[in-house]
This record gives C-alpha cells, structure tokens and sequence, in this order.
C-alpha cells in the first residue's frame, strides 16, 4: 500500500452487496478489508486501523447501531469515521443510527454520485489519531454561525438549534458572515445556497482556505432547497462536511450536526492529547538528555579533578627533585670556585700564562653555575606557597630597600633613579622586593655606556587595578622579543651582558601569583618600559618617594 493508500473497512453480510461495494470503494482509490460481521469487524480493529468503516446497519448478531456505540466507548477506535449504510431510509431509523454514533446516514440506494461524494468527504475528515475522552459536554459551548438571505429561515433554525443548547450567531449577509469568521471562533457553520451576491458554495471555498491558514477545525454545512444531486456535489467539493435539504425533518438536521460537531470534537481531542503526548516526551527525551550531559560533567569533573591531582603531585615531586639537586649541586660547585681561587691566590707565580687562564675559567664557570641554580630555585618558589604571609606594605620604603642593595651597581653605572609616588598594598613582602629587583637590575645591566643610565619607577590606579611601570634610557628591546623575553632561558641575540635567561620569567610568575599581567614597550636605542599590574587590595596610603 502506497502512502497516499486510504483504507476501507466494509462490514456486510451480503455477498452480492458486498462485491459491489467493494468495487465501487476500489474505485474511489480506497483499499478494501471485508468483513461479513459486526462481531468480526471488532476483531479486525484489533489490529489494524482503517480509515472508514462503511457499515450496514442490518448485520447478524450485533447491528450496526451497536457497534457504532461499541467502537465509540473503545479509546483506540472512537475516532474513526464511520458511514451507516442501509435499506430502511426513514427519519427516525436516520436519526437512531446518527445517534449511536455514526458519522453519515446513507440509504443503499442513494445515487452513486451521492454516495461517492459522502465517502471523499468522510476520507478527507479522517485522522489516524487514537480517540479521546468523551466530548459531549463541549456541546452545549459549541457556536454556530448561520448565514441565510432568509430572515424568516434564521428566526427558524435558530430558534431549533437554541433548543440544543448551542450558542447561535445569525446573518443574511455573507461578507458580514466572512467577517464575524475572521473575529470569532465558530464550531459550525451553515450557509444558504441559493444566495444572490455571494453563493454557498463560494462562502464554503473562503471559510474552508482561511480555515487551512489559521489551522481550525470547523464544521461546515450547506443547506438547500432542493434535493439535488448537482448541488449537492458542488457542495462537497467546495469542502462543505455536510448538505442538508431544508424541506427535511429538523430533528435529522439536528442529528447530522451533533454527529458533525461530534467527529470536530473528537479530532480537535485527538490533536491535544497527541500534542500532549509530544510535549511529555519530549520532555522526557530532555530531562534523559539533561542527565546524561551531567553524569558526563560530572565524570568529566572527576577526571579532570583525578588530573589536576596527579598533576599537583608530579609538580611537587619535580619540585622536591630540583630543590634536592640544586642543594646537592650548591657544595661541589662551592668547593670548586673554592679551590680554584686559592690556586690562583697560592700558586700564581707557579703557573704559566695557560694555566692562570684555565683557573679563571674554572672560577667563572663555577660562580655562573651557582647563579643559575639560584634562579632556578627563584623560579619555582614563584608559584609555590606563600614566601611570606600578606601584610600591609609601603613600596616606597621597600624600593629604598632594593635600591641600597643595588647600590654598588647604581654607583657604577651611574645612575639616576626617579621614585614618584608610591601606594601601600596588602601583598607578599618577599615576592614584590625579587620583582622590582630583578627589573631595576635588568635596567642597570642593559643601559647605554655612552650615557649615565636613568630609571623611573611609578605607579597609577586605574580601575580596580595598580599599574606599575619601570621605566629606563637603555638599548631597547627589539619588538620580536616583546613576548618571548618572559619565556625562560630566553636571551637577546649577540647580547654582551651574562645572565641566566631567568629574570623576566620570574617576574611574570610573581606577577601572575598576584592576579595581575606583565608586558614591556620599547624602542632600540630609546629604551624600555616594563609595566605590571597588581589588584588593588587595600586603600591609597601612598607616600611620596625621591630620587
């Protein structure tokens, strides 16, 4: 079965009715299941769902009236369409079998035309939803709107369908009645025929399109004066739901209309439950996603945790292990620069010219050994515990500090050393003096000979921050150096002046360990400005610093 496939389920007793029938749904595109009973039909609902079930009323064991009322109370099956079809075309037998709740009441021998127009219009209602709970209480809030040219017909048939209880609209004007459409929600609609500027039919095709854009059901019925077949065609391609002679007994009229809001009812029913069913599994779809994507958060956060861990003891054992070597290394080292100075003290006028300068090799190398263990061991107390506990310190008497101990360098060099106004900050007393040492000295080692070497040293609070900045006239740092000079063991090219390739690297973990950043801005021959930041930790107790 193809998927634009419909399906029959014809329940007849007669065989030659049956064949018939059978060839008539055939060619309407319709799949055909036959049953010959009522009792068999509920089986076959079991397990498959047809789209329409053409009954005949006249069954053995169970009548169709009652299996009408069977499948309407069964959950999986009320929604169905089902068209009776039977010999007995009385009103009362009409109105007894649109009562027990089928969709259409049609005598076996209606016009084919008739019969065939019936059917589509049935198809075309068909949903393949499962039924719902019982809807017989929307009908006495169901609203119907008739538009009739007739006056007197209105007064008529609303004054009927107020006896059912339902809410009624009534106008002879068509595009009044197109109008109140658009403003108001409607369940049923009865339009007139046979009107002069606006036809039913045309009416129907304009409800039926505004309808499909606002996506509601709505029941739409056409009443004639005539029984005509022609008319009644038209009707149905329109998209009426229904056509109704108005020379018929009301109380049929009634009928269809219940058994029309009835099927709206039940697929608007259908529509919410389905939805409903939808929303509950998506929602269960992602609260099972939401607990999945946080046991994997959670187990990654574990292994991360379990990472960092791991992590945090190598560190600690490659601290232990260089702290241990650099002890160890610290006495051999001594001993070696020991012994080499006192053979060039005690035996100087012993040794050759060759010999002296291999001793002095022996003493540098040595002192350049010992210097580099000692930034070594600088460099990893950078980010390890606290060098000292946090207390309020002035930076302008920490900076005389520095300053006397490089006093011997400053004398040397000549330099002029320019202290503006310093603030007090909560910080670590030990970190803060290797920073500014190790940048103060760097200025005095990097300085032009031609020129007395000058260093400003100021501080600015911008934000939530302090901006230091170390500011000197030396040979400048070319730009390509800019970020590589705080990596460490990182030199400047061809550069005359010793030193580890530590400094810079130290201070940028200083800096960092105290929540702040470390850049430079230089220009060659112009020289360079370090600048730092550190979070501004306790209130401007600044004092001013000299030169």
């Amino acid at each position: 079965m193809t998927p634009q496939t419909r399906r029959a389920l014809l329940v007849e007793d007669s065989p030659t009715q049956a064949a018939r029938l059978t060839q008539f749904l055939t060619a309407e595109g319709l799949e055909v299941v036959h049953v010959s009973s009522a009792e068999s039909a509920l089986e076959k609902l079991e397990s498959e769902r047809p789209d329409v079930i053409v009954l005949d009323n006249h069954l053995p064991g169970m009548t169709g009236n009652e299996f009408c009322r069977e499948i309407r109370l069964n959950v999986n099956t009320r929604a169905i369409p089902v068209l009776m079809l039977t010999s007995e075309g009385s009103d009362a037998a009409q109105m007894q079998g649109l009562a027990s709740g089928a969709d259409d009441y049609v005598v076996k021998t209606v016009d084919p035309d008739i019969l065939r127009a019936r059917i589509r219009a049935l198809v075309r209602k068909a949903e393949a939803d499962p039924a719902v709970p019982d809807v017989e209480s929307r009908f006495s809030r169901a609203r119907i709107l008739v538009i009739d040219d007739s006056a007197t017909y209105l007064r008529f048939i609303s004054d009927e369908l107020r006896t059912e209880h339902y809410q009624v609209e009534v106008t002879t004007d068509p595009a009044e009645g197109l109008r109140r459409l658009g403003e108001t929600r409607f369940d049923c609609v009865l339009v007139d025929f046979e009107m002069g500027d606006l036809n039913g039919p045309e009416v129907c095709r304009r409800i039926r399109q505004s309808s499909a854009e606002s996506e509601l059901e709505m029941v739409l019925i056409l009443c004639s004066s005539h029984e005509d077949k022609r008319r009644m065609t038209e009707s149905f391609d329109a998209g009426a739901d229904d056509y109704i002679a108005k020379s018929a007994d009301f109380s049929v009229t009634k009928a269809r209309i219940r058994a029309l809001l009835r099927r709206k009812f039940l697929v608007e029913e259908n529509r919410r439950i389905a939805d409903d069913i939808r929303r509950k599994e998506l929602e269960t779809l992602q609260a099972h996603v939401e607990r999945k994507e946080a046991q994997v958060r959670a187990q990654m956060a574990d292994q991360l945790a379990a990472a960092n861990r791991e992590l945090d003891r190598a560190n600690q054992e490659l601290e232990q292990f260089a702290y241990a070597a650099a002890h160890d290394l610290q006495e051999p080292l001594r001993k070696v620069r020991l012994f080499s100075q006192l053979l060039q003290k005690d035996y100087a006028d012993k040794l050759d010219e060759k010999a002296a300068q291999f001793l002095t090799y022996c003493v540098e190398g040595a002192e350049r050994m010992q210097q580099l263990i000692g930034d070594l061991l600088s460099y990893a107390r950078a980010t390890r515990a606290p060098a000292g506990s946090v207390e309020m310190v002035d930076l302008n008497a920490l900076i005389t500090n520095v300053l006397e101990i490089l006093r011997a360098s400053i004398e040397e060099n000549r330099a002029t050393i320019v202290q503006h106004r310093l603030p007090v900050l909560a910080v670590e007393a030990v970190r803060i003096r290797q920073l500014f040492q190790n940048l103060i000295g760097n200025a005095l080692k990097y300085h032009r000979p031609e020129e007395p070497a000058r260093i400003e040293i100021s501080a600015e609070l911008i934000g939530g921050a302090w901006t230091f900045s170390v500011r000197d006239n030396g040979t400048g740092i070319p730009s390509e150096y800019f970020t590589r000079i705080f990596e460490p063991f990182t030199r400047l090219e061809a550069s005359p002046k010793s030193g580890s390739g530590l400094g810079l690297a130290i201070c940028q973990r200083i800096v960092e360990h105290l929540g702040g950043k470390i850049w430079v801005e230089s220009e060659l021959n112009r020289g360079s400005t370090f600048r730092f930041t550190i979070p501004a930790k306790a209130a401007d107790q600044a004092s001013s610093g000299a030169s």
